[in-house]
């Protein structure tokens, strides 16, 4: 079981390494958009409706990688001074019965939402521009399907440390 979380974890990784990268074109075009607006006065529909999109991708896609790297914002005033077989078991508890199951139902939500926006080729109606969204909509579903499965991860990596006698605890 530990492989298949090792295996999901170096896909979380790849993908928000990958996702990583979408800041750079978004600072390129917030840069221009900004340069455009207040130094020529000519503001640019396009860079509102591109930074958006790669805004929600960006986030979607990295947000497995956040969970993997344990990197997430946690308050820890009661958490931190619990021992540490009771945080795994937690952790265990919160990710299996609570965040999985919602996640895996948002998921498949924004894939079929997804998959509805590329069968009628939607596009974004927000300014003469128009461009398709199924690509931003795809990317944000890959990116909570991954999210899916790195919160499996977690569960079997939390469930080794939480029920197994042997495990080194202070791991996590």
């Amino acid at each position: 079981m530990l492989r298949i979380a090792l295996f999901i974890d170096r896909i979380s990784i790849l993908v928000g390494s990958t996702a990583a990268m979408l800041v750079l074109p978004l600072g390129l075009i917030m840069t221009y958009e900004a340069l455009a607006r207040f130094t020529l006065n000519w503001p640019t529909f396009w860079a509102y409706e591109l930074s958006y999109m790669l805004t929600g991708a960006h986030f979607a896609l990295g947000i497995a990688l956040v969970t993997r790297n344990n990197a997430h914002i946690r308050i820890d005033f009661l958490y931190s001074r619990m021992p540490a077989r009771v945080k795994n078991l937690l952790d265990f508890t919160i990710l299996f019965f609570f965040m999985m199951p919602l996640i895996v139902w948002v998921s498949a939500g924004l894939a079929e939402y997804a998959w509805r926006s590329w069968i009628i080729g939607e596009t974004s109606g927000e300014s003469g521009w128009n461009p398709l969204v199924w690509p931003a909509r795809t990317a944000i579903a890959t990116g909570f399907v991954v999210f899916s499965a790195q919160l499996v991860s977690e569960v079997i990596k939390t469930g080794y440390l939480a029920f197994s006698a042997n495990s080194k605890n202070d791991s996590r």
